[in-house]
């Protein structure tokens, strides 16, 4: 005999690996054509004109000018103090047509010379004290080889102090692509993240239509992934040209400051265990981070210099959410078992950030923070999504489980009263022949009375009553359906089913395996032409923390209608059945196992307790 040998599989497996083949090879040119369109996207050919300033630049305090550093050794300049202006100078040796410098500040004044030359100047004066985030294109004179690039530095803010601003040189032309370049991924995290908000949101509308209920971590997913998006545009390059630089920074801290407390309140909104101590401490962290918020308004700090304590609250908040995230994942939360691992990688990736920003030692071309939300984002979302499909999936199996069940109910019903009646007939016959003996015995007839009862006793021992075939009442209701079944087909069949009244099979597993693979050797069993050759035995039993079923039918595939090439159909029918059957067993970490040979069809199936 060979296992799972039917000449289905033989035909469909050449089938399934061209359909895979055609698959696999459409996805990758899908991938190719993307990547290669993002790639001149992100990557224009003008950008290349465009780039960083590498040269070794000389660092020096402007009240020291005999101290200098080399850039080729530290990315900070130490010991710079707030309003403590420093200078970083170069020599301009690459020749360009129409030169410009494009120069991104991170809350400084800054002052650029061309030798003696005065080419930009913003400084602070008695209104403005905070310079923000600010980006300038500088144009260069035609002369500009051989000169010195000198740029004075200074910011009012003790964690930006000591920082060397970004410094671009290109052409003009090349300057917009690389502008644009340098932009399209934060518009496409603006634009995905927008999306998903709107989506979350249109969810939680319908949540609240069917059932009139209110989601609130929809809600708070849906306004993290709004800040998320716009966060991922308020610290873009092209931003600094769209915005003034002040608003810029303002917007910039704001939605990091309101991207982690959304988060964490969704957070919070998904425990079960230790939703209310972690709901306290959400309250007091929206406090906390609040409170600087509030003390800027009403006194002349800047927010720039408060963000210092907002960050150092929120290493502690990063490590009170991984703790409470473990402590549901190990409970059992299905939420935080698929997410926790991600969220405990952001978190450290965040409290690095945090502690560097904290330190005033954090300087990155790259919105990482942006970046880290994103991704737990997408996380959470494409985990919502599964669960939504998973709960989607299991009420259409338990509206179909409960439809198969009202049908064996109803089918069984009909012949329960069906048999009462009959019963409630022979009860009435009964009391007349007793009647009848009776009058026999009154006239003196006993030899007709006995004659008369032992034919009565015959057939009161030829009688047949509905018998239970197991313990299992769901069983019960399935093979009697069958037994009838059997009956109108003319197949023998043999049930022997030696369960308890419980299981640790599911009621709606439990149907799919015996409708599946009775319908399975209830086809082939019918398809054979001398009805004396059907034949079906079916045994369960219980064994240890073991459930098994073994099916055996007869086939005799070389006298069946299977010979006359009918045989499309029941293939492809087989060959569903077996897969059905084969998909409750994998969730049960159990085995299939099919054997034929030219007579016998056997079918064994053994589920493990989970």
């Amino acid at each position: 005999m060979t296992p799972l040998n039917n000449t289905y599989n033989k035909k469909d497996f050449f089938s399934t690996k061209m359909k895979w083949f055609s698959i696999i090879t459409l996805s990758l040119l899908f991938l190719f054509g993307i990547s290669y369109f993002f790639y001149f996207i992100l990557s224009p050919v003008d950008s290349d004109e465009t780039k960083e300033i590498q040269q070794a630049w000389d660092f020096y305090s402007k009240d020291d000018p005999e101290t200098r550093y080399n850039s080729e050794y530290l990315e900070k300049v130490p010991q710079v103090s707030k309003n403590e202006t420093f200078v970083m100078e170069t020599t301009l040796t690459k020749k360009l047509d129409q030169a410009s410098i494009l120069l991104k500040g991170n809350h400084q004044w800054i002052k650029v010379r061309l030798d003696q030359q005065i080419l930009y100047e913003r400084t602070g004066d008695a209104n403005t004290k905070n310079p923000g985030l600010s980006l300038a294109v500088i144009d260069l004179p035609d002369n500009y080889v051989g000169k010195k690039l000198s740029i004075e530095v200074a910011s009012p803010y003790i964690n930006f102090a000591g920082i060397p601003p970004k410094v671009y040189i290109g052409t003009a032309s090349s300057m917009v692509t690389f502008i644009f370049s340098k932009s399209v991924p934060q518009f496409l995290t603006m634009i995905i993240a927008i999306l998903l908000a709107v989506g979350t949101l249109i969810m939680a509308i319908y949540i609240m239509y069917k059932q009139q209920r209110l989601d609130l971590s929809l809600i708070f997913l849906s306004c993290f992934a709004l800040i998320v998006g716009f966060s991922a545009m308020s610290e873009d390059i092209l931003s600094g040209l769209l915005f003034d630089p002040i608003v810029h920074s303002t917007l910039s801290h704001l939605f990091t400051v309101l991207s982690a407390l959304f988060l964490i309140s969704y957070y919070a909104l998904r425990m079960e265990r230790y939703r209310r101590l972690f709901g306290i401490w959400c309250l007091i962290q929206v406090f906390l981070s609040c409170l600087p918020i509030l003390y800027v308004l009403f006194t002349p700090e800047e927010l720039p210099e408060m963000m210092q304590l907002i960050s150092i609250i929120r290493v502690f908040s990063t490590l009170v959410t991984s703790l409470a995230c473990i402590g549901e994942a190990y409970h059992g939360n299905r939420f935080f078992v698929s997410c926790t691992p991600w969220i405990i990688l952001i978190a450290i990736s965040h409290c690095y950030l945090f502690i560097q920003s904290t330190l005033g030692n954090y300087a990155s071309t790259l919105n990482w923070s942006t970046i880290l939300y994103m991704i737990i984002l997408l996380v959470i979302v494409i985990y919502s999504i599964s669960e939504h499909i998973h709960a989607v999936d299991q009420n259409i199996r338990e509206a179909n489980f409960l439809k198969t069940k009202t049908e064996l109910l109803e089918a069984h019903y009909e012949s329960l009263r069906a048999h009462m009646k009959e019963i409630s007939t022979l009860r009435l016959d009964f009391l007349d022949r007793m009647t009848t003996i009776q009058a026999m015995l009154q006239t003196s007839q006993p030899e007709q009375a006995e004659n008369y009862l032992n034919e009565l006793l015959d057939e009161a021992q030829n009688f047949e009553l509905m018998t239970s075939l197991s313990g299992h009442s769901l069983t019960n209701l399935i093979l009697a359906r069958y037994q009838e079944i059997a009956n109108k087909q003319s197949i023998e069949i043999h049930f022997n089913a030696d369960l308890p009244g419980t299981l640790f099979v599911h009621d709606d597993d439990l149907t799919q395996l015996l409708i599946h693979i009775l319908e399975h050797s209830f086809r082939e069993s019918h398809a054979i032409e001398n009805p004396l050759q059907r034949k079906i035995f079916l045994s369960m039993r219980v064994s240890d923390d073991d459930f098994i079923i073994h099916c055996e039918h007869n086939a005799h595939y070389d006298t069946n209608i299977f010979d006359r090439g009918i045989t499309t159909e029941l293939d492809s029918q087989e060959h569903f059945d077996l897969m059905m059957i084969k998909l409750v067993t994998d969730k049960y970490s159990g085995k299939l196992t099919q054997e034929k040979d030219e007579i016998f069809d056997r079918v064994t199936i053994q589920l493990s307790r989970i």
